[in-house]
């Protein structure tokens, strides 16, 4: 994708690894040079606050979830300070986490406030860049760290504040084509997410697989005969299903518990909660810990163990997901899990539980339970009283094959799609790398708006804005 734009004429080595080949009229020279390097310092505790009094106080790389640094506490008593449009950077782990002050902020000594002489875009997506060199130099037991001796030292490429201007540009209006198609295809995953959802719904409580019903002989038709399930939220349902409670299908049961000294490094595979929610994603479960196979035969004689067809939900923390067993040799931890044995057990019938859960029909009735708050665990007994829709074996047989089909469809759009999110995410990475390095000669590259664009794109607001805007 680079070939598109042009190299300098002439290069030379910059002495620097990570940065590799310089133009030859660009130089290298220590951050401490060009910039005003601000380590943060911590305060006194007693002048703390998380009332809005005082200096709002950031402090280490909690504050970087957010794009734009939100305070949670206030001092009174400031030592170090950080303007607005300066940036900050995480100087512990993660070592080059970096922000722009959307304000005037103190800093901890989790935080560096850097204040460029020249061009901030250029500079902050230049520091983005060195991340690779932070984590060479990051040192610490703990966590990993930077001085602020090492900091200042960092040695840069450092071209002409023109050339700092057209590269900051050019990134500013580059990446801003990047991000739009990237928001784009991150809004059509979103789209295949709740279509896939509405497939589910829809085929499992009404029959309907795409633009046809399925009647109560298995046949595909234009409409069937429906009826109301009494169930508001539920509506019309096909004439030959019910709303049934889980309790009267199914037995609902959890598992021996295990003991950390029977943990094995090899044997059976003890799936937890996450190795479900893999499985109930179709990804590869990965076990962190077995049991023998002694032990493991020794519970399934006396307790028994999950066969084909059983069903796990996690009932703790990332609840509702759902795997059907499909026979592998295998246990899991009890707590966190719920084992539903189904009286008419059969692959299929399970699957269509499967769906069932996928679908917007339990959804709802989690929403019913959290009653405004998080749903913080499904019990046995909220379990047993969820509602399905239960119909003929032959009919959900058509169901499952056909959301079987559907699901694997939309999966793979959304696996396209976001590998080619992945792609747009790497070449935007590689652009910053050439651009602020000098593998590429934007000197005349021309952009869309002209100098007037260039010239507003560079102003310090306007930079702060787009930064926060990019990332």
């Amino acid at each position: 994708m680079m070939r598109e734009y042009k190299r300098y004429d002439d290069y030379k080595d910059s002495g620097v690894e990570w940065i590799g080949d310089i133009p030859a009229n660009w130089q290298i020279t220590k951050l401490k040079y060009f910039t005003n390097v601000n380590m943060g310092q911590s305060v006194d505790s007693s002048t703390v606050d998380v009332i809005n009094n005082g200096v709002p106080f950031l402090q280490g790389n909690a504050e970087f979830g957010d794009l734009n640094p939100k305070e949670k506490h206030y001092t009174t008593e400031p030592k170090k300070i950080a303007n607005k449009n300066e940036i900050l950077i995480s100087v512990r782990a993660p070592v080059g986490d970096l922000n722009i002050a959307d304000k005037k902020y103190c800093i901890g000594r989790g935080l560096c406030a850097i204040q460029p002489k020249n061009n901030l875009f250029y500079l902050y997506e230049l520091l983005k860049t060195s991340k690779v060199y932070f984590d060479k130099i990051s040192t610490g037991s703990t966590y990993d760290s930077i001085s602020t001796k090492d900091l200042k030292n960092i040695k840069l490429p450092k071209p002409t504040e023109e050339e700092q201007q057209k590269i900051a540009s050019f990134l500013y209006q580059k990446t801003a084509e990047i991000d739009k198609i990237i928001n784009k295809k991150e809004n059509l995953i979103d789209h295949l997410k709740k279509y896939k959802k509405s497939v589910i719904t829809e085929a499992v409580t009404k029959g309907k697989l795409g633009d046809k019903y399925i009647n109560e002989t298995g046949e595909l038709v234009d409409e069937i005969e429906m009826k109301d399930s009494g169930i508001e939220w539920i509506g019309e349902i096909p004439e030959y299903s019910d709303v049934i409670p889980f309790k009267r299908i199914s037995i609902i049961t959890s598992a021996k518990r295990i003991h950390e000294k029977d943990y094995r490094d090899k044997g059976i595979p003890f799936y937890r909660s996450k190795e479900v929610v893999r499985l109930s994603k179709r990804l590869k479960a990965e076990a962190r810990n077995y049991i023998s196979k002694e032990l493991f035969n020794k519970i399934k004689n006396r307790y028994g163990i999950p066969k084909k067809g059983d069903i796990l939900i996690t009932s703790i923390g990332t609840i509702g997901q759902v795997w059907v067993c499909d026979g592998r040799d295998f246990y899991y931890k009890d707590g966190n899990i719920t084992q539903i044995i189904l009286e008419s057990n059969n692959y299929i019938n399970s699957k269509f539980i499967k769906y069932c859960f996928d679908s917007n029909l339990i959804k709802k009735q989690y929403e019913k339970m959290s009653a405004g708050s998080t749903l913080q665990a499904l019990t046995i007994e909220k379990i047993k009283e969820l509602l399905i829709i239960q119909s003929d074996k032959k009919i959900k047989i058509n169901i499952v094959n056909y959301l079987d089909n559907k699901i694997q469809e939309i999966n793979m759009l959304i696996k396209k799609t976001k590998q080619s999110i992945e792609k747009y995410k790497e070449y935007k990475k590689s652009l910053i790398f050439e651009a602020v390095t000098g593998k590429i000669d934007l000197r005349d590259y021309k952009l869309e708006g002209g100098e007037e664009l260039a010239e507003h794109n560079n102003s310090s607001e306007t930079e702060r804005e787009r930064i926060s805007a990019v990332d």
